[in-house]
């Protein structure tokens, strides 16, 4: 697209990648790739690893860039994994999540996901995206990735990795705070 802004997304993830650029294209966006976000601060907030990262990664490259983090936040595991939410899916699978969740009738979760900007110029911006929903009592579905075969939105009877990949992007937390940003970039910057 001629004279359409476009950004360099921070990330190691394909998956993310590319729910990112197709949300940022509906709004004439052109995403392009930066190979890895640089290193991760260790919090339980999102925003704050985003952030952290994103600075990080434009003190590396020099390019304005974005970096999304995501948490998954399980009520009845005291928020656990939260922003270790990547770890916690190596390390122990969805199925070393559920076995945590055995006999606990009450499956109350939310991903949250942050999407922080860095041009080099002030303090990052940063844009939240949340889905509240609930955990599954099995996993169900072969598309998305990470905990999406366990994770039923709420208001849906499917998990996310049951859905389409358009109707994923249409709810997700990760298009939601793309969408933010993407409103605001439009506003605000003419790359």
């Amino acid at each position: 697209m001629p004279g359409s802004p476009s950004i360099w997304f921070a990330t190691s993830n394909d998956h993310k990648f590319e729910e990112a650029r197709f949300v940022l294209q509906k709004l004439g966006i052109v995403l392009r790739r930066l190979p890895s976000k640089g290193l991760e601060l260790q919090s339980g907030d999102p925003s704050d690893v985003a952030v952290h990262a994103a600075a990080g990664a434009y003190l590396t490259s020099l390019k304005p860039l974005f970096v999304e983090d995501t948490g998954l936040f399980i009520d009845s595991l005291q928020g656990f994994p939260g922003t270790c939410a990547s770890f916690a899916f190596q390390t122990l699978g969805l199925k070393g999540i559920l076995k945590l969740m055995e006999g606990i009738s009450t499956r109350d979760a939310e991903f949250v996901s942050a999407v922080a900007y860095c041009d080099g110029s002030s303090k990052p911006h940063v844009f939240v995206g949340r889905l509240k929903g609930r955990v599954a009592l099995h996993p169900s579905g072969e598309r998305g990735f990470g905990f999406d075969p366990i994770f039923i939105p709420t208001g849906a009877k499917r998990t996310l990795a049951q859905m389409t990949f358009a109707k994923k992007c249409a709810i997700s937390h990760r298009a939601s705070a793309l969408r933010a940003f993407g409103g605001w970039l439009s506003l605000n910057c003419s790359r």
